[in-house]
């Protein structure tokens, strides 16, 4: 998989015309070539269900007079540049046009669009339940014949919204499912998406065993790890910071797709906002930082673009494009084979709920993003697990809020325990219908009933800088009476919950003046409980203090330092990452300020203007072997270093943006 990739969207209307018309080849390849990219996904057909090279199964767009597809690929494999090929599977407006019997049929009987009204401006959804799905399959079969050239599959919009179409229907029925009960038209669509992944890796395979081959469904679900082995050939994590994912998404996604041991990269865009928006532009230094953030995940580097329909480039976007691909390039060195350094690991809440094949998330769930922006702006270093992962190796595991722990689970944690492992858990984790799981050192009463928040104090270590009164939650508290275990803290109740028979002040009632009796949380052995599902609650309110109470706690349960410490401000982001065949390590260091800048179709648009230089970051990182030397890369400048008590401290001299730096390990004996 190489490092500067391109995403070269061409979702075009038949309306327009000219297509392809000033497509220069040499042009073009030069372009691309000059703004450091080796790699650019090209387009078999489009969202509007147009192919851009003779066929016989689909539709050319009516406006194309030359094999764009077959002429982008013979140019940009002329200068070393590999040409994936792009088809698109559930939306697809002249399929839906020609067969709308192959549409959709949303259960309450109407052909759903996205992002739009029946009949408005956006994707009708194609059934794979239906002919459709033949009609795909042999669209990428003659692509993959026609163009046997080309250096990979990418399979784009590969999910569907529930469907009671007269096929789903039929077949729903054939299978002993009701069509009109909600949970068998859920059960259904997942079968129907499952086919569609297995008839599409047959028509891949059946080309060229060795395709690589990727299926976007916007987003990398957590817990479906056996579905990503057995249709996927990598991971790519599509993540527009300014798209509505924002800075903490691709982080998250990240951290859990390195853990399944597939190849993975990082797709930001070169817009302002979202996909397709032509004649929209970011400031190169986003960019950079972006794929700084790639590189510091171990991630390889991809940028989406929209191509004119003329096919002409545009030059402004290469401007934008160019200056974080050179950074790249010069960083590759230092990237590849890199393992990330994780000690603690956090089990996906939303893996526990065992997701099913064929629904679509776009947003993260509170839970997970909660807890990796806490991880993330406290600095520690950590994976995404999923149940099916190896827990071994991490010094601590936390369960967030709301981990559904069933027998299997406990077994795995027994065992973890066992081999020294420590363990965290908030709010409802770890609680059965019958009381804590585990002997945690307290019994459970149930969950408080002030729905609008309850109050809490945590003992002295645990506490927000300067806050040594009750702090409000927003969200309640699970009770707790410590039993042989010590309390972290007490639990004060607001005066009365806000209803519409009672309520006090704008928000939320005072608290009482003295606690409730129960306790904040509980240690005991290897486990630590905080009573309050903290993570959601900082999610949801974004209280400084709330950060600092579960970053206290988490370090709580850590029980000894981190192991990478800085001066960053709280916007920085570190990540360790070992590179074994060097013998080396190498730290990340990321700071940027995204702001809000705009809203658009409810979603906040929150870009990168400025880099802002920081100063003399110290940084001290745990190290396992003599220090030989620590230099910043790519400009190998040495700097100083003192190494004492299993860790390794320096001073970066300046940051901007993203920094590198390689810690080298003296060579073992006899070598």
């Amino acid at each position: 998989m190489r490092f500067r990739q391109i995403h070269l969207d061409f979702h075009t209307s038949g309306l327009i015309p000219g297509i392809g018309s000033r497509f220069d080849g040499p042009a073009f390849a030069k372009a691309f070539k000059d703004a450091h990219i080796d790699s650019v996904n090209l387009f078999s057909k489009c969202h509007h269900g147009y192919s851009y090279h003779p066929t016989k199964v689909g539709a050319p767009h009516p406006h194309l007079e030359i094999d764009l597809l077959g002429q982008q690929i013979e140019a940009l494999q002329a200068v070393g540049i590999k040409t994936p090929i792009y088809v698109s599977a559930a939306w697809d407006e002249y399929a839906a046009h020609t067969h709308p019997e192959w549409r959709i049929v949303a259960p309450d009987g109407t052909l759903p669009r996205y992002f739009a009204s029946a009949n408005g401006a956006g994707w009708a959804f194609m059934d794979f339940s239906t002919p459709y799905l033949d009609y795909l399959c042999r669209q990428i079969d003659e692509a993959m014949k026609a163009y046997s050239r080309g250096d990979g599959m990418w399979i784009d919009i590969c999910w569907q919204p529930l469907s009671v179409s007269a096929n789903a229907r039929d077949q729903m029925e054939a299978d002993g499912l009701d069509w009109t009960n909600p949970g068998d038209q859920a059960r259904f669509t997942s079968m129907a998406t499952e086919k569609f992944f297995d008839a599409v890796t047959d028509t891949v395979k059946k080309n060229d065993p060795n395709c690589p081959l990727f299926f976007n469904t916007g987003h990398i679900k957590r817990g479906m790890r056996q579905h990503y082995y057995d249709h996927y050939t990598h991971l790519e994590i599509e993540s527009l910071p300014t798209g509505g994912w924002g800075y903490d998404h691709f982080p998250l996604s990240a951290r859990y797709a390195e853990p399944t041991g597939l190849d993975y990269l990082g797709m930001t865009g070169k817009f302002h906002w979202l996909w397709g928006e032509i004649g929209g532009y970011k400031k190169p230094d986003a960019l950079l930082y972006e794929c700084g953030a790639m590189l510091a995940h171990g991630a390889h580097c991809c940028v989406g673009d929209h191509l004119h329909p003329t096919g002409a480039i545009d030059p402004s976007t290469m401007r934008v494009i160019a200056p974080a691909y050179a950074w790249v390039e010069e960083r590759e060195a230092w990237a590849v084979g890199s393992t990330n350094r994780a000690e603690i690991a956090l089990l996906s809440e939303s893996a526990s709920l065992r997701p099913q094949v064929g629904q679509r998330i776009r947003a993260e769930e509170p839970v997970d993003e909660g807890a990796t922006r806490v991880l993330l702006e406290g600095q520690f270093t950590f994976d995404v697990l999923d149940l099916e992962s190896d827990f071994s190796g991490y010094a601590l595991l936390i369960l967030p809020d709301s981990v559904a722990v069933d027998e299997e689970l406990k077994s795995k944690i027994d065992a973890y325990v066992a081999e020294g492992g420590k363990v965290l858990l908030t709010g409802k984790s770890g609680i059965g219908d019958d009381g804590f799981i585990w002997d945690v050192g307290a019994t459970w009463a149930g969950t408080s009933a002030m729905a609008g928040g309850d109050y809490m104090l945590p003992i002295a270590p645990l506490r927000a800088e300067g806050v040594d009164d009750p702090l409000f939650l927003y969200v309640p508290t699970e009770q707790i009476s410590v039993t042989d275990g010590t309390s972290l803290g007490e639990v004060y109740e607001p005066y009365l919950d806000r209803t519409a028979r009672h309520f006090s002040g704008h928000i939320n009632a005072p608290s009482r003046p003295d606690p409730n009796g129960y306790a904040a949380g509980v240690q005991k052995g290897a486990f630590t409980y905080l009573a309050a599902p903290i993570f959601t609650a900082y999610r949801r309110v974004g209280a400084v203090a709330m950060l600092e109470v579960a970053s206290a706690a988490i370090r709580f349960a850590l029980g000894r330092d981190k192991m990478i410490r800085t001066s960053l401000p709280t916007a920085g982001r570190a990540t360790v990452r070992r590179q074994a065949h060097e013998n080396r390590d190498i730290v990340h260091l990321l700071y940027a300020t995204p702001v809000l800048r705009g809203n658009l179709r409810d979603r906040n648009v929150e870009p990168i203007q400025d880099l802002v230089t920081l100063p003399d970051t110290d940084v001290t990182v745990a190290v396992d072997n003599p220090v030989a030397a620590v230099q910043l890369v790519p400009e190998n400048e040495d700097i100083a270093f003192e190494q004492a008590d299993g860790t390794v401290t320096f001073t970066v001299p300046k940051l901007r943006g993203h920094q590198m730096v390689e810690i080298t390990y003296e060579a073992p004996t006899g070598q």
